[in-house]
């Protein structure tokens, strides 16, 4: 099945594979994804991670994910409304989260409808998210429940990373821009030398280096799709620096384990190991430097 953080992973093997001309890693991402392309509908296929389809047919044309991506913008855009001026919910089945709307969305969300040529409609969810999760501080809450129309106003790091995933692809389209720069004035006053806390705004909480992974790569997605000043590709390195610093002897990245919405004591005590959502933004970043010089002001 699909899940979060899978794409960046999977993602950053195929560009791996494709730098190195290892055939092998490109495969192994294929095995893993045709035995998806015959299923029916599944709960999680707005996880599908459209980047990662689009850059395997490329490599693979004789693929045809047409069937995946289908059925991710049905999930997106299929998905129920129960509240008219508020966000969609992808999870409807799930007994006591069918109303809670998650930033973590954004980041397959924005690039999946984009790449299917959805770009109007990709611009509009974003835009209802974030009027929903993003508050005056620029930082986004890790959830919003629509019944009650309150988000949970703990600023999660590493939803920050994803909303700047999400919001770095809507300057394809020249959207998306006004949220995005809100969100990195926001992380630039938190910053502590590339590194942020699991809750931003609580010094007290533990160090999340997937933070530093997902600024880094989404700094650097941002700058590759329109020119961006220096302050912002310096804060990408420092990033970067931050996260090659955290690795263990393994390369492992150490990041808190996956994490539910709810008050700020969940946030607090998260198991720490080696996940997809540190190993693949880390990679993708690591992947800009082959790249050579990015666009700068």
């Amino acid at each position: 099945m699909w899940g979060f953080g899978e794409g960046a992973a999977l993602l950053g093997i195929l560009r791996t594979g494709e730098a190195l001309s290892r055939r092998d890693l490109i495969d192994k991402v294929a095995d893993l994804v045709v035995p998806t392309l015959a299923q029916g509908p599944q709960p999680t296929d707005h996880l599908i991670a459209v980047e990662v389809l689009h850059e395997l047919t490329r490599l693979r044309p004789a693929i045809d994910v047409r069937p995946l991506v289908e059925r991710f913008v049905h999930a997106i855009m299929g998905a129920p409304r129960p509240l008219a001026g508020r966000p969609q919910v992808h999870r409807p089945d799930l007994c006591g989260l069918s109303s809670t709307v998650w930033v973590d969305c954004l980041h397959t969300d924005v690039p999946g409808l984009m790449l299917a040529g959805e770009c109007a409609a990709s611009v509009a969810v974003a835009e209802e998210a974030c009027a929903a999760l993003q508050d005056e501080s620029g930082l986004f809450s890790h959830g919003f429940d629509i019944n009650t129309g309150q988000a949970n106003d703990v600023h999660w790091g590493r939803g920050q990373g994803w909303a700047m995933h999400g919001l770095s692809w809507g300057r394809r389209c020249q959207a998306l821009d006004a949220r995005l720069n809100r969100l990195v004035r926001a992380l630039l006053r938190f910053e502590e030398d590339g590194a942020w806390h699991t809750v931003v705004d609580n010094p007290n909480s533990p160090r999340e280096n997937s933070v530093s992974a997902l600024v880094a790569s989404g700094l650097f997605v941002a700058s590759r799709i329109r020119p961006t000043d220096r302050t912002w590709l310096s804060l990408a390195g420092r990033a970067l620096s931050r996260a090659i610093g955290a690795l263990d002897a393994h390369a492992g990245l150490p990041v808190s384990a996956a994490t539910p919405v709810g008050n700020e004591g969940v946030y607090l005590e998260r198991e720490i190991g080696t996940f997809p959502w540190g190993q693949g933004p880390l990679l993708l970043a690591l992947l800009e430097l082959k790249k050579g010089p990015r666009n700068e002001d």
